[in-house]
């Protein structure tokens, strides 16, 4: 499916990641206005809760009608397909900017261990260090895509129904063994996942109903406002908080996901209903929206180049006015590895891959 809004929403909520790690990647060097105020963090963290509610809504409605063993099996390889390879691209990209740090000493060595966690895209126990920070949003798509893979191979028919048990159980364990649960076990209890939940239920709707103009503006005006009060106060914003308090993490997910929610139901019933504006024509946003994968894994690569010109050089920019310019610099230097690389990998594997009547 490739509903011009949802990639609209993609190539948003993915600059909304970038601008962030701009200006946190600043502090490095000088400190600029933008650092002052909540939402240079929020932003980010507003861009994550859409692409997980994008997530839920997109899974839910290509793969609600897959059931079976065979089914699943396809299923989770094409989102293995999706996924995985451009990542490891990326990873490896990133180790071989380490070679010289690795062979000078400068970075501790990398373990088997670390190289595992990286190769299976879950978390680990011992939480070894990712390739690139970002990363860590992958994880919960994976923990999602292997819930809905059950799902898909018992041959569940209402999937939303279970998902709603599957998800609203484990979100609840989370809290009422708040205070136990550490590692691998407080991830797949974390509250993120009702987020996904959130997009499951906007599948739903989507696939039973056609709310009119009206309904679909009633749901996309609150959202926008919500969501830009939660930005720029950093309501409920846990990820500027180092270890938040459970009760931190489970308002955030209901607030900020629902505020994204809103926005994705809006934006999706307004495309059904034939609503057309230029913004989802418009070939940049397109663009963005189709490269927002690759955007969102390289670009923390390109702010590592700048950052290793400035320690030679020197910082010689306005603070305010470098965190646009390396932002927009990310974008562009992630584009071409969506060219490169992302785009032909996923060509080359879909040539690959035998049509769907000849798998097993």
């Amino acid at each position: 499916m490739h509903l011009k809004s949802i990639q609209m929403l993609r190539g948003l909520g993915v600059l909304l990641v970038v601008y962030t790690h701009s200006i946190a990647q600043m502090g490095l060097f000088a400190l600029s206005w933008q650092q002052r105020f909540p939402v240079g963090i929020s932003m980010g963290t507003f861009g994550v809760d859409l692409f997980f509610v994008i997530s839920g809504f997109i899974i839910y409605h290509t793969a609600h009608d897959l059931n079976g063993p065979a089914a699943s099996l396809s299923f989770i390889w094409h989102r293995f397909r999706r996924i995985n390879p451009p990542y490891y691209a990326a990873v490896l990209l990133t180790v071989v900017t380490w070679i010289p740090s690795l062979l000078r000493h400068q970075r501790p060595p990398l373990t088997g261990w670390q190289v595992l966690s990286w190769i299976i895209l879950l978390p680990f126990p011992g939480n070894p260090a990712r390739a690139f920070p970002q990363s860590w949003s992958l994880c919960f798509e994976w923990l999602f895509y292997l819930l809905f893979f059950l799902i898909i191979f018992f041959g569940i028919q209402r999937k939303a129904v279970a998902l709603c048990l599957c998800l609203g159980s484990l979100a609840l364990l989370g809290w009422l063994l708040r205070n136990e649960l550490t590692g691998v076990l407080l991830f797949c209890t974390d509250p993120l996942l009702l987020e996904f939940l959130m997009g499951v239920f906007i599948g739903l709707i989507f696939r039973l109903y056609s709310p009119g103009k009206a309904s679909a503006l009633f749901l996309l005006v609150p959202g926008i406002v919500l969501g830009l009060l939660l930005m720029l106060t950093g309501y409920g914003d846990f990820i500027a908080v180092p270890a938040p308090q459970p009760p931190l993490r489970y308002l955030h997910a209901i607030c900020w996901g629902s505020a994204a929610a809103l926005i994705v139901a809006g934006c999706v019933f307004l495309e059904k209903n034939g609503t057309k504006g230029f913004i989802l024509r418009h070939p940049l946003i397109l663009l963005l929206g189709d490269a927002s994968y690759s955007i969102y894994l390289f670009h923390m690569l390109v702010f590592g180049w700048l950052a290793a010109i400035y320690l030679r050089v020197g910082f010689f920019l306005n603070p305010d006015l470098a965190i646009p310019i390396h932002a927009a610099i990310a974008v562009a230097g992630s584009l071409l590895f969506y060219k490169w690389v992302e785009k032909p990998l996923l060509q080359w594997l879909r040539k690959s891959t035998p049509p769907r009547s000849a798998r097993p």
